[in-house]
């Protein structure tokens, strides 16, 4: 007897059905290799065709044609036939590398390489991370489920690669399961028909339990194995059924008798991508377009940023004669990279010969020849933007370049939020500030370094201490290991005389922050030296650290201390408050370091370098 059959629309309408009515139930996915021949792997029958082809050509000696010496004799294959070869896909493989083991594995992962997840990968992982069908059971090797759920979505799969993992399965799943019953192509797969005649203790164990949860959708699978075939010829009827889907074509007699002992139905369908695409439009899915462009956007952005920074931070000298010399050599790897990558005919090329120069006026005159060499990237008009801000203090110009960077990228998130800094800082127009900041939020809420800022606005402008709050719980939230935003809750928190809380953030703030001097060093050991000082503990480290900065040259930028100096000056003892307002005046303006000299504990200080560890 013949298994049921159902409708392609006929089972897109039951996947809706329990999807929307029986959270309870959810599907998993079982795949076979035909999933993943739109990825670029070819599929078990290919494969089988090009070993019996590679073995017919070492040992046909009597040049009769492949169909003809394809017999069970010459293959030492029993009941092999030519015209089901893709049923013997196992032996196939086990007769064309059963004299160098090693070389099939190499085989395997030579084809697999390359393989990048097809469209139908894109809404599986979209679905397994975003709904209750969340697991995917694969007899393939590759690491297509686990790639796109990388690619396409945040969420990052368990992946049970041996039976040895299996342990780690739980029946009420918090991320998405890949459960590769054969192995992972690294961890030596399984393919030989010994290996994968019968499924291991551990995975029958794992199954059940998943089973015993979810309703099982194949596709892709021919059931040429005797492991998960034979296991779920054994299982007990499955709830909700099984539902196979295949492609036009008759199936093995096994497969009938597989699905009937379930009560599952056959799908016939048009291929994996198809299905997908189908199941994409039945539950309305959002496009994954917007967020891969963004993501794409951030990692190159941040990888930039990273080596930006790192070349800049190299070309500094370090803070002790050890350092200095094992910073030599990383040194000239800088500076190759840098003239290799110079080489290349891109904005960033030009970015990075702006910021190996360190005449400001040499500077300026490559941006002035970058933009005209690339007069559409809004990246080079933002960046030549904020050096005329803040090191050649020309705002009118900074302004003209920040709108024109703008007109070329209304959208970016980076654009407006560096706008909305300096409407802020330069221009004080509060209300067209905070119109550009809530905007960069709407266009990436998740821009930890915008969310920062506006949280300072918010804090040092409006005076809205709960949304404030709010705001810097979010960015570190977005970027916990961010300085800025830690150091300057640490500040926020200490003029709202929270000060533990305040002391704990600027201890961790000082163990981000990178060693070469800067602004908001300065800030994190003024605001220690404050919070020890209104505690009466001993504030000298705080002021030998910034000490040593203030010896040092540092990028000044706008920034305010008035409300820690108020909430904390009036509980330091009589002859440090007028210090504390002139180191406060010093970090924010150089020359005014000087007048710090008359003032007896400074005098006293012994400047500490940086890299030391501060006493517990």
């Amino acid at each position: 007897m013949a298994a049921q059959k159902i409708t392609i629309e006929g089972f897109l309408d039951e996947f809706k059905q329990r999807h929307e009515q029986m959270a309870d139930r959810p599907f998993c996915w079982v795949l076979g290799s035909g999933a993943s021949i739109q990825s670029g792997i070819p599929s078990g029958k290919d494969l089988s065709a090009q070993w019996l082809s590679e073995l017919h050509k070492r040992e046909d000696f009597d040049s009769l044609p492949i169909e003809e010496w394809s017999t069970a004799e010459n293959l030492d294959i029993p009941g092999f036939q030519f015209a089901h070869a893709a049923n013997f896909y196992p032996w196939i493989y086990q007769r064309r590398f059963r004299d160098y083991k090693e070389q099939g594995y190499a085989f395997l992962e030579k084809t697999m390489d390359h393989a990048e997840p097809s469209f139908g990968y894109s809404v599986l992982a979209h679905i397994m991370a975003t709904t209750a069908h969340k697991v995917a059971v694969t007899t393939n090797f590759d690491n297509l489920i686990a790639d796109a759920l990388s690619i396409y979505t945040r969420i990052f799969p368990l992946v049970c690669g041996h039976e040895s993992l299996t342990g780690y399965i739980r029946p009420n799943l918090r991320r998405p399961l890949v459960a590769k019953i054969h192995r992972d192509l690294l961890l030596n797969p399984l393919s030989n028909p010994d290996e994968i005649d019968e499924l291991p203790m551990e995975w029958a164990a794992a199954l059940t339990k998943i089973f015993d949860r979810f309703t099982p959708i194949v596709i892709g699978y021919g059931g040429n194995d005797g492991s998960l075939m034979g296991f779920l010829k054994k299982l007990g009827p499955i709830e909700g059924g099984i539902f196979w889907c295949h492609l036009e074509g008759d199936l093995e007699p096994r497969i009938h008798d597989v699905v009937e002992r379930h009560h599952g139905k056959l799908v016939r369908v048009a291929g994996f991508d198809e299905l997908m695409l189908q199941l994409q439009e039945q539950l309305q899915l959002d496009s994954l377009l917007p967020q891969l462009q963004n993501v794409h956007e951030k990692r190159v952005k941040e990888y930039q940023k990273q080596f930006n920074e790192l070349t800049i931070r190299l070309r500094k000298p370090a803070q002790s004669p050890a350092a200095e010399e094992a910073r030599k050599p990383v040194r000239k790897a800088a500076e190759a990279a840098v003239q290799r990558l110079t080489k290349e005919k891109n904005w960033w090329s030009w970015q990075l010969k702006a910021d190996a120069e360190s005449d400001p006026v040499k500077q300026e005159a490559i941006y002035r020849e970058a933009i005209k060499d690339f007069p559409k990237s809004f990246e080079l008009f933002v960046n030549f933007a904020l050096f005329m801000d803040d090191i050649r203090k020309e705002y009118d110009e900074a302004e003209q370049l920040y709108l024109k960077a703008l007109k070329l990228a209304p959208n970016d998130a980076d654009a407006v939020g560096n706008f909305a800094v300096f409407m802020t800082d330069v221009r004080h127009e509060y209300d067209e500030a905070e119109r550009l900041y809530r905007r960069c939020l709407r266009l990436d809420p998740s821009h930890a370094n915008n969310v920062g800022n506006f949280a300072t606005f918010t804090d040092n402008v409006r005076g809205n201490y709960d949304e404030a709050e709010r705001l810097y719980l979010k960015a570190l939230e977005l970027d916990p290991s961010d300085p800025y935003s830690t150091a300057d809750f640490a500040q926020f928190l200490g003029k709202r005389d929270r000060l533990d809380e305040a002391f704990d953030l600027a201890v961790r703030a000082w163990q981000l922050v990178d060693e070469v001097p800067a602004r908001i060093q300065a800030q994190i050991a003024f605001t220690r030296w404050l919070l020890e000082r209104a505690a009466h503990r001993d504030g000298i480290p705080a002021l030998a650290r910034l000490k040593t900065l203030l010896q040092t040259e540092f990028l000044r930028l706008t920034w305010s201390f008035d409300g820690l100096l108020t909430t904390l000056v009036p509980r330091l003892p009589e002859d440090e408050r007028v210090l504390a307002h002139k180191l406060a005046d010093a970090i924010l303006d150089e020359t005014k370091v000087a007048a710090l000299e008359n003032e007896p504990i400074w005098k006293g200080v012994e400047p500490v370098p940086l890299d030391v560890p501060w006493p517990v």
